[in-house]
């Protein structure tokens, strides 16, 4: 299958990552040419509707997303990749606009790093040349396996000899993703997300553990504490079942019942002061 969209350049600059696309001759320029298509992407994707798009057109990428040019849905499908990798910070600017040259767009990117933007946007590339091809249904993309890919290139980039550069930052996996662009226009793009601090995590972990350490030592205790008891007793039951057989004897014989001291401790009981004129056995 011929290639639907060519990446023909790329400019990496200090904080931006800039791809020159074109589109082939034949493939609708617009959304609208083929819906099915874009529902395909949709489908695939569905959180870049909500993707704030601040232009023209509406709010949000819903707005336009029915109507607007295939680089411009590369972008948001490539931005949307980008958040799910935890890798792309707290902020994402983007823009798409159109060229003088005819089904030529440059897309634009804040660029955290250069594998990372290039990986995502080359997989959204394909996601969209799925959807506006064959889109056979073995050949489905697997957003999961594609993201999971993306994290990983990024990693092995960075385990390079003679790289000390930091690994970009986290965020939130599910992290509500907010663009903005003026297709064909100066408007710049963002992506908003949720940040979530690797330290807030470690933290977790950390209390997690302490929580257990905790409760173990509590079972520890519980269990010395009952291990320093003499539960059976074994001298005090001997002189109890003592005492109740010389009560057993008298009874037998019609003595009157050995007379207990008050106060006394009978094995663990404590015969307290009572009156006992109705005692059969006084």
């Amino acid at each position: 299958m011929a290639q639907l969209l060519d990446i023909q350049k790329v400019v990496i600059g200090p904080n931006t990552f800039q791809a020159t696309v074109r589109v082939a001759e034949g493939v609708p320029l617009s959304t609208s040419e083929n819906v099915e298509a874009t529902a395909r992407v949709y489908w695939l994707l569905p959180e870049i509707a909500d993707h704030v798009c601040v232009g023209d057109g509406g709010e949000a990428f819903r707005d336009v997303m029915g109507d607007t040019s295939i680089a411009h849905l590369m972008e948001h499908v490539t931005l949307e990749l980008l958040a799910r990798t935890n890798m792309a910070g707290d902020l994402s600017n983007a823009r798409t606009r159109a060229t003088d040259v005819d089904r030529v767009y440059e897309i634009e990117f804040a660029c955290p790093d250069d594998v990372l933007v290039a990986s995502a946007l080359s997989s959204a590339g394909w996601i969209i040349q799925w959807a506006f091809g064959s889109a056979e249904e073995e050949n489905k993309p697997n957003v999961d396996a594609i993201v999971a890919g993306i994290v990983n290139l990024t990693a092995n980039s960075y385990q390079m000899e003679g790289n000390e550069a930091p690994m970009p930052g986290t965020v939130a996996a599910d992290a509500e993703v907010l663009v903005a662009d003026g297709e064909g226009g100066e408007a710049e793009a963002y992506a908003e997300v949720e940040a979530e601090a690797d330290d807030v995590e470690d933290a977790g972990l950390a209390a997690d553990e302490a929580l257990e350490d905790a409760e173990a030592l509590a079972d520890d205790e519980a269990e010395d504490a009952l291990a320093g008891l003499d539960l059976d007793l074994p001298g005090e039951e001997a002189e109890m079942d003592a005492f109740m057989a010389e009560i057993d004897d008298a009874v037998d014989e019609g003595d009157p019942a050995p007379f207990v001291e008050l106060g006394e401790t009978v094995g663990f009981m404590d015969v307290s002061a009572s009156d006992q004129s109705g005692d059969p056995l006084a």
